[in-house]
């Protein structure tokens, strides 16, 4: 990771929608640009040290940056903010929403299963990825506009952490109404829009609906069950004894029941 990266605070210093000299406005302001925000799940899991969480974003990063050139967005067209544990990415409207889905989504999940496949668990990543479209403005601090916050609740939608739970997916990618309508409804490429899955939502002051993808899958071993108890009363065909028993050759001296078939 670069030298900004590590100070823990990223910005992608070519983006026109880099902070900019007070009154001077930005090439993006009032627009509706894409919103992608993204995080690493379970990022700040007790069994992962500070050496571990170095290389998850390292990783994320990796992925991230190599997904979106593979997908023909430069980084001249990007505003990256680092979030800890993801990142806030702002596109700009020159570039296609349609292409931050296909084939962003299949670079990321490819990428993230290949680093997976080898991973132990303490550096495995799977990540959350949430898309929307919105005017975004960016100030003296960042940015603002009401898309980040509606795009961070998408983003920590109770219905994606649990499938990502669940499955030991990869990558859950989850889009606003407007984006689905708009973009992933019409795909024609690898993604089937019909993988997506329509979700409700509710987070802090926000309800509204969704639409998921989960790529990856790798279900969660089961515990192994615990061997059963034999039966007090023993299977048929045995013999149970009870109480003091001596065993001397073939006879046997004490209490016993015998079970016939």
């Amino acid at each position: 990771m670069d030298s900004g990266r590590s100070r823990g605070f990223t910005r992608s210093v070519e983006a026109p929608l880099d902070r900019a000299p007070a009154g001077t406005p930005a090439t993006w302001t009032g627009l509706n640009c894409s919103v992608l925000f993204c995080d690493v799940a379970g990022f700040g899991d007790p069994s992962r040290d500070d050496d571990d969480r170095r290389v998850v974003r390292e990783v994320t990063y990796a992925v991230l940056l190599a997904a979106l050139e593979a997908s023909g967005v430069p980084p001249s067209a990007t505003y990256r903010e680092d979030r800890g544990d993801g990142a806030l990415v702002i596109v700009s409207p020159a570039v296609p929403t349609a292409t931050l889905v296909d084939p962003l989504a299949g670079h990321l999940a490819v990428a993230l299963r290949r680093h997976n496949h080898r991973a132990s668990r303490a550096v495995r990543v799977q990540l959350r990825v949430a898309l929307h479209v919105g005017p975004v403005t960016p100030d003296a601090e960042g940015l603002n506009g009401h898309v980040i916050i509606q795009t961070a609740r998408l983003l920590e939608a109770p219905v994606l952490k649990a499938a990502l739970a669940d499955s030991g997916a990869d990558l859950g990618f989850i889009v606003s109404p407007f984006v689905y309508d708009a973009f992933v409804a019409h795909l024609h490429g690898p993604i089937d829009p019909r993988a997506f899955e329509r979700v409700s939502i509710t987070v802090k002051e926000t309800t509204t609906d969704a639409w998921m993808y989960v790529t990856g899958r790798s279900p969660v071993p089961a515990p192994a069950p615990a061997p059963a108890s034999p039966h007090p009363d023993g299977p048929e065909g045995t013999t149970v004894f009870s109480g003091k028993v001596e065993v001397h050759g073939d006879m046997v001296l004490g209490n016993k029941i015998i079970h016939e078939h």
